[in-house]
Parts: structure tokens; sequence; C-alpha cells
């Protein structure tokens, strides 16, 4: 009989470290649903691409810019918006008069206001420059919101998810990029 008591506790631990595995197993099954089901919900930690294509006219000066955008949320509330592209300033008979590139990566800070209506407040926390961008001033106050190119500046912006692979990123004036992504399996 006291065999019996003492094999007892050994068929117990068996079981427990035969049932172990199963466990760990369910945990990660259940977390990948759950991670599948946030990401189909909002494409949050999916970097996307789009193009913007912005003109302005103020008085006497008219500006365009032709831009690709890399959008992505990092962790901890932050964003990197990346741009690079071409911006033109151009004369009363419409003829380009200078041309200036862009590239840089502005780094946000960022509180989601209102899920919503899907509105964030980005404040601008770092603008890397890279040494070929010769936006000056005259062209950015013109062509860039104005996080773009002041540190400390927060803008509004909504992020819509459109479709399955896409994301709708709007200004309170008007939807400037379809930013799209890939879904990850």
């Amino acid at each position: 009989m006291t065999n019996y008591n003492k094999s007892l506790p050994s068929v117990k631990k068996i079981l427990l470290l035969s049932l172990s595995p199963i466990f760990v197993l369910l945990i990660i099954i259940f977390c990948e649903i759950f991670l599948r089901r946030e990401k189909e919900a909002f494409p949050v930690n999916i970097p996307c691409r789009g193009n913007m294509i912005i003109e302005a006219q103020y008085d006497n000066q008219k500006a365009r810019m032709v831009t690709s955008l890399y959008f992505s949320f990092l962790s901890k509330n932050k964003i990197l918006i990346s741009l690079s592209g071409t911006g033109y300033l151009y004369n009363n008979e419409n003829v380009v008069v200078e041309k200036k590139t862009l590239l840089r990566n502005i780094y946000y800070d960022y509180i989601h206001e209102s899920k919503a209506t899907d509105t964030y407040s980005m404040t601008s926390s770092q603008i890397n420059i890279d040494s070929v961008d010769d936006f000056d001033w005259r062209i950015s106050s013109l062509l860039l919101m104005n996080s773009f190119f002041l540190t400390g500046h927060t803008d509004t912006l909504v992020l819509k998810k459109y479709g399955d692979n896409a994301l709708l990123i709007e200004n309170n004036q008007s939807p400037f990029t379809l930013c799209v992504f890939s879904k990850s399996l």
C-alpha cells in the first residue's frame, strides 16, 4: 500500500508534464488569433506606402509637389512618416523657376483622440533631413503640413482603414494620400 501512495505523485508529475506543451500550444494559438484580429481591425504595426500630389497657390506664388510617403506605427505611441519627392515653384506664365528635393523622416508622438472618428493628434518629435533635401522655409510653408518641417508642431490626422489593404490619411482640409499595405498571414 505504501508503494501505491508513493507512485501517485509521480503519475501526477508525468501527467502535468505531458499537458504543459498542450497549454503552451493553446496560448500560442490564442495569441495568434487575437493578433490577427487586431491587424484586421486596423493596420497597426503594418507599414504602408502611398503617393501625394500637392498643388498650392497663394497670392502670386504657385507650387506643386510630387512625393512618395512611407507610414508606420512604431512602439510606444510613435509614428514614422518618410517623405521623398520633388517640389516645383512656378512663375506667372506657369514655367518652373525652381526645383527642390524632399527627403526626410519625421517621427511623431501621437494620441489617439477618437476611436469613433479615427482621429490622431500627432506632434513631430524629431525630423531627420537628408543632405540632398533642399526644401527651404518658403516652399515648405507652401506645400508641407507644419509638422513635416517644424519640430514640436502638432497636426491632427484622420487615419481610416479603406478596404482590405489601404489606409486613407487625411487632414482637416482633405484626404492627402491612400497608403497601401500588404497583409501578412
